[in-house]
């Protein structure tokens, strides 16, 4: 097996190690990976071994003494009721990383960008970011249109840079500085990558994944915690469309889903996971054709706390 094969099957976490060992050997990933499983690594005369470091433990803190600002837990409010569930503290947390997925026409998109526009007009200071890569100029203009806030958020079109790789398009976007970024889709976004670079899924995914984490981190221009809103595809049965290490890198993962006409069609958000908020809480919301009405929330195995109904339009 050749060693591009061999990298392209590696999981995340080998790919890592590989890395590691081939930095403390002082040799390249390439050739530690072509003596992987022989007895001894053969290395080219002159080329200089790490020495082993010793092994510090200043690292090992008590989680009060963490290196943590308060810029990398701040919190920023969309004024819609929403923000409720999106953390504790209220609004949506930097640095954070958040799946969405949902069933087909549940209003995915529409519900995301109108967040993301209502946090972009109530925070003029923030730069938030829409990637879109499933619709046309055309149809996101109709859109605004029916939505006016739509017209706060800065958007990109994948379809702009078809002569481009796409690959080096988000890097460079990504680098400015941005603080939310929505990606509409994770598949199309992976696909043109993909394409642009002759990757496989895995070696697309890993990419993705370190960009995610490398802006969470907020290194980039602005040095800004970037939080992406990542919406992923499901099967008509409701899977989920990729691998699993696109889902451990989420801390949270909103699902949108449609109840069936037997049980009503109501649609309603929850989340199956929220490390900065509650999970399990159904909340209510109506699409109209230029409004998004926000109705009840449910707590699992409680009665349902209302509010009053909430229309999105002219937030």
């Amino acid at each position: 097996m050749n060693i591009v094969m061999q990298k392209n099957k590696l999981s995340y976490g080998q790919m890592y190690y590989a890395k590691l060992k081939a930095k403390q050997l002082g040799i390249t990933v390439d050739q530690y990976l072509s003596q992987k499983g022989k007895r001894s690594f053969t290395i080219k005369k002159g080329t200089p071994v790490a020495k082993a470091e010793e092994v510090s433990l200043d690292k090992v803190v008590r989680l009060s003494d963490l290196n943590v600002s308060d810029s990398m837990l701040k919190c920023n409010s969309t004024g819609l009721i929403v923000d409720t569930i999106y953390s504790h503290e209220g609004g949506i947390p930097v640095g954070t990383n958040i799946m969405c997925t949902g069933d087909p026409g549940v209003g995915k998109t529409t519900l995301l960008l109108h967040t993301l526009a209502n946090l972009q007009k109530k925070n003029p200071h923030l730069k938030c970011l829409f990637v879109c890569a499933e619709m046309s100029k055309i149809q996101m203009f109709k859109y605004m249109r029916r939505f006016p806030v739509f017209g706060e958020v800065t958007t990109v079109f994948s379809s702009d840079y078809m002569n481009h790789n796409f690959k080096d398009v988000m890097e460079k976007l990504m680098n400015e500085g941005y603080d939310y970024v929505l990606v509409d889709s994770i598949v199309e976004v992976l696909e043109s990558v993909k394409e642009d670079n002759g990757m496989s899924q895995v070696t697309a995914e890993k990419w993705l994944i370190d960009l995610c984490v490398k802006n969470n981190e907020a290194k980039n221009k602005r040095k800004a915690y970037t939080t992406f809103m990542l919406v992923q595809q499901v099967t008509k049965n409701g899977v989920f469309v990729g691998s699993n290490k696109l889902k451990h890198i989420t801390d949270a993962h909103m699902e949108m889903k449609r109840e069936s006409e037997r049980d009503g069609g109501a649609t309603y958000i929850m989340f199956s996971k929220n490390r900065n908020g509650q999970a399990g809480i159904r909340f209510n919301y109506q699409l109209s054709n230029n409004e998004i009405d926000y109705g009840t929330m449910t707590f699992e195995e409680s009665e349902p706390q209302s509010f009053e109904l909430q229309n999105g339009t002219n937030r």
